[in-house]
């Protein structure tokens, strides 16, 4: 019994990332490779990251992909590891699903 009402109490991450997500002032998209979007702040990433930083300093292509108008850059990642390094940038902090992920995602915050 109390396993099923643990199962109906977990949130989809795809839910979460809809509503954590997708604020009103973003300025970038960034996609995962589930071809899941977060709406993003394109400051708050540079500073999290000096590789994204650098990206974002390139001259974009005019052609480049864009989501009612906001530039879309598609990553590796998948939308859980992406949910929970976003909500870290964003001090809403998501713990990963299962043992592998976390070690994955902790790989990946570390970069």
């Amino acid at each position: 019994m109390r396993e099923r009402e643990e199962s109906q109490a977990q949130i989809s991450p795809t839910t979460l990332q809809a509503d954590t997500f997708d604020v009103p002032d973003a300025n970038l998209i960034i996609q995962s490779s589930d071809l899941v979007n977060f709406r993003v702040h394109k400051p708050v990433l540079a500073n999290a990251s000096p590789v994204l930083k650098d990206l974002f300093s390139l001259l974009q292509p005019s052609d480049s992909e864009t989501v009612d108008g906001l530039p879309v850059i598609q990553l590796s990642e998948d939308s859980e590891l992406l949910n929970c390094l976003v909500s870290m940038l964003y001090h809403l902090p998501v713990v990963p699903s299962s043992y592998d992920k976390v070690l994955y995602f902790l790989a990946t915050y570390q970069q």
